[in-house]
């Protein structure tokens, strides 16, 4: 009796098919871009975002790790410098997007501050830098930190605005007549 290859033939297939399972995923993953990743979302950082990368993953990592969920106004000079990167869902067909700031304390929606971005029509992601200043927003509340095109958000974070209080400590003077009284 003669014995057919038939039988071999599933099992190499199958084990291909496994091989090709296993490494598909990787080979898909590597494909993407941090824009696949992060879409949707904003980073906020008190340093400067890195632009260049040699893994997205570590980069996507890295992004993560730099997000702050609370920034501090300067003592001196009550301003805070914030390093944004922002990635878009889809490539925007325009070179004007806008950065607007609500307060969003209290579950209120008000908004604080819009400014115009510009960056190269079909762009996924913007990285700038704003300065926000204790004039225009109040410290110690929560803000949602929104990019919007055509008044619709594509992409956002919330954050807590922090300053510090004053400090008193904890004597009273009085002048004479203060005490007659």
């Amino acid at each position: 009796m003669e014995r057919s290859s038939h039988p071999r033939r599933p099992r190499r297939f199958l084990a291909a098919a496994a091989v090709a399972a296993v490494c598909l995923p990787t080979i898909v993953v590597a494909k993407q871009a941090p824009e696949d990743l992060l879409k949707g979302r904003v980073i906020l950082s008190d340093k400067p975002i890195p632009t260049s990368w040699s893994s997205v993953g570590s980069y996507v990592a890295q992004l993560k790790a730099m997000n702050k969920s609370t920034l501090w106004y300067d003592k001196k000079t009550g301003k805070a410098k914030v390093s944004y990167a922002a990635f878009f869902p889809q490539p925007i067909n325009d070179v004007q997007v806008m950065l607007v700031l609500y307060d969003i304390t209290g579950g209120a929606h008000q908004q604080k501050m819009s400014s115009e971005n510009f960056m190269n029509r079909g762009d996924r992601a913007l990285f700038n830098t704003v300065t926000l200043d204790k004039e225009d927003l109040d410290g110690n509340k929560k803000y949602l930190f929104a990019i919007e095109y055509r008044h619709r958000i594509i992409a956002s974070t919330q954050f807590t605005l922090r300053m510090e209080g004053p400090h008193y400590s904890g004597q009273v003077s009085f002048t004479d007549e203060e005490t007659k009284k």
